[in-house]
């Protein structure tokens, strides 16, 4: 199990190697290449309607009493809001903290389903397993190792629009039984734990369940299975369906259940 895991960390490492030395001799530019998918964090970011929300404070911003320029600045907020990660540990007893994660674990392909317009016709569609089977039909086998992303669409056309993404602009517990956005379905999840190797899943919504979910079975599958999840990625009409290498870095919290993340992807 090991060995395994030592030669896919130097599958992807090669992989990148490549990657990299196709972007700077093609003729884009390299700033081409990379796409940020990471939404800023502010005031405006969409966390879960209990949790605490993003709340910068400045420090201090102006001149010192030593003459020269200082500026410094706090925030407070949860762990799961914005664009950010799941740890296996957030629906499981047993699971790994994000401190317990090594970083080989947060690359991957990037195999995207762009399940958007079924999404906009229906806010509370859940990814199928025939949408899973058209996508390799087209594509291929879902690589090893790979991130699998639903494309909903939802993210990119409104965020950071509460109403319009989460299907409410309530917060407190009140505002949970109004949730409404796409997720995963449980029975495509279980396909990609039992059937395929992935890294984790990812979705352009605040949720891998879907908003209307009660149960969150999604999370509690993938977190028993020790997988990872992205929520709330941002500029997934960027990235190509098959190709690109998707990098994901949390901040290092040791004993965190989440984390806000800055990921972005390499093009092919």
């Amino acid at each position: 199990m090991k060995l395994n895991s030592h030669l896919h960390f130097l599958t992807l490492a090669l992989f990148s190697v490549m990657l990299f030395a196709a972007t700077t001799s093609s003729s884009a530019t390299p700033k081409e290449r990379f796409i940020d998918m990471t939404f800023p964090f502010s005031e405006e970011s969409i966390y879960w309607p209990t949790d605490k929300p993003f709340t910068p404070t400045v420090i201090f911003k102006g001149a010192s009493e030593g003459g020269y320029w200082y500026a410094s600045n706090q925030y407070a907020a949860s762990e799961h809001g914005g664009t950010h990660v799941d740890a296996p540990i957030h629906f499981s007893e047993q699971g790994r903290t994000i401190g317990q994660i090594p970083l080989q674990e947060w690359i991957g392909p990037a195999a995207k389903i762009d399940v958007s317009n079924k999404s906009l016709a229906n806010r509370d569609y859940q990814l199928t397993l025939e949408d899973i089977h058209a996508w390799e039909k087209k594509h291929g086998r879902i690589p090893q190792g790979a991130w699998v992303i639903m494309q909903s669409g939802i993210d990119g056309r409104f965020y950071p629009n509460r109403k319009e993404v989460l299907g409410t602009e309530k917060t407190g517990k009140d505002a949970v039984a109004e949730l409404h956005f796409p997720g995963f379905s449980a029975e495509a999840v279980a396909f990609l734990l039992t059937k395929r190797t992935i890294t984790g899943i990812a979705i352009d919504t605040p949720s891998i369940d879907p908003g209307s979910s009660k149960e969150f079975k999604v999370h509690r599958e993938i977190c028993n299975a020790q997988k990872l999840a992205l929520e709330n990625v941002a500029n997934l009409e960027k990235i190509p369906e098959s190709g690109a290498l998707l990098y994901v870095i949390p901040m290092f919290i040791k004993n965190g259940t989440g984390a806000p993340a800055r990921v972005f992807a390499v093009l092919p």
